[in-house]
């Protein structure tokens, strides 16, 4: 009891309904960045940013507004036009319409039309205007920019980078391997139903040593509605018990269990692998998650209900470990998994971490999932189902 409350009190372990909204809701989080990476506007505003925040652009907008007429060579042709005016040989020919091949006479007409044209007052109306800078195009640009930065999506990018760091850290350290959400019914496909030693040597099914169970080759596994399902049967079957002391013996079994395993389909050494599992609690029944390699060990417990009772743990290289957890659970689903180094293998649920190790462990490993029955059943604690939602095995990238 004291372990208990110590372990709800100091340690909780989340919710998997909330273990997977967070999981979720970053998922969600890293697609809507995705596309806001990726948009048309997001380019443009990164383009429109790198000009706007040099400098530059409000440089080349400073540059506009500072453009005077007085400075320019419209009001140079104006001012000679009117001083040209003021001439004799000018007032006499706009009174008269004498010319005399005067010089000063050509250059004011010249001057005239040029004051004239279409391009002169548009440029001096251009001039003149006081609000010109609001029309070039660097102007244009910063509007455009302004009007992007406070837009919803440039706006909610960063809180979404913020709320996501933590998430993406993570991931980006793995690449995926290896998964399974069993919407297919072809089990076969990533996974055999019976003892590798047995479909090695054996070409038969077989139990070992302590189990009530017979595991029958697939007939107590079912894919279903995307959930992958172990049943434990209580009921009689033929078939064959390992004993260290006689090999294998034939035997009569009183209950029916399973096995999956990728055993000739995939193997792996370190990385991250959960699952997505919902154990039942009926005592007298183990229901376990685990890694096995070619030969019986190592092996690594990654999860496993027996009895009523929470194990982890790993063996093999004369470095056994196992660990029992004051974990209460209920009849519901829990992701369970391990992150496995050259160094230490650290076991979590619902991305919790509730125990570690230093151990050594290189070998290949298969992913597997079984069920059975240590001690004898009444009818009414049977069938159990130990169910599968998914698999996910990833690798450091």
């Amino acid at each position: 009891m004291i372990d208990f409350l110590k372990y709800r009190i100091f340690s909780p372990v989340p919710s998997t309904e909330k273990y997977e909204k967070t999981i979720a809701e970053m998922e969600n989080n890293c697609k809507k960045i995705g596309e806001i990476l990726d948009s048309e506007a997001y380019s443009k505003f990164i383009k429109m940013k790198e000009y706007v925040e040099s400098g530059r652009c409000k440089n080349d907008i400073n540059v506009v507004k500072n453009q005077k007429f007085k400075n320019s060579d419209e009001y140079e042709l104006e001012k000679k036009l009117k001083q040209l005016k003021k001439s004799k040989k000018v007032k006499n020919f706009l009174a008269k319409g004498n010319n005399s091949d005067s010089f000063e006479v050509e250059e004011y007409l010249r001057l005239k039309r040029t004051s004239e044209t279409a391009e002169f007052k548009e440029k001096k109306a251009y001039l003149c205007d006081s609000a010109k800078h609001k029309k070039c195009q660097a102007y244009k640009t910063l509007e455009d920019y302004t009007y992007l930065k406070s837009s919803a999506n440039i706006k909610l990018l960063p809180k979404l980078q913020e709320s996501c760091k933590q998430y993406v850290a993570e991931m980006s350290k793995w690449k995926a391997s290896f998964g399974d959400d069993f919407t297919s019914a072809i089990l076969e496909r990533n996974w055999i139903t019976q003892p590798i030693t047995a479909l090695r040597h054996l070409q038969r099914s077989y139990s070992q040593s302590g189990d009530l169970h017979f595991i029958s080759d697939g007939k107590n596994i079912s894919v279903a509605n995307s959930i992958l399902q172990i049943i434990t049967r209580k009921e009689q079957a033929d078939g064959v018990l390992w004993s260290d002391t006689h090999g294998f013996v034939p035997k009569k079994f009183a209950y029916t269990s399973g096995i999956v395993s990728t055993a000739t389909k995939f193997v792996q050494t370190y990385g991250k692998i959960e699952a997505k599992i919902m154990p039942p609690k009926t005592k007298g029944t183990y229901h376990a998650f685990w890694l096995g390699s070619e030969q019986m060990l190592p092996f690594i417990n990654i999860f496993c209900v027996n009895n009523g009772k929470i194990q982890v743990g790993a063996f093999g290289n004369a470095q056994d470990i196992e660990k029992n957890l004051p974990i209460p659970l209920k009849r519901k689903f829990y992701i369970i998994g391990i992150e496995w180094t050259p160094y230490e293998i650290i076991w979590k649920i619902n991305g919790k971490k509730v125990f570690s190790k230093n151990i050594l462990i290189s070998e290949q490993m298969y992913l597997a999932f079984s069920s059975g029955v240590k001690q004898e059943l009444s009818n009414a604690d049977l069938p159990v189902s130990f169910a599968v939602d998914w698999i996910k095995c990833y690798k450091h990238k």
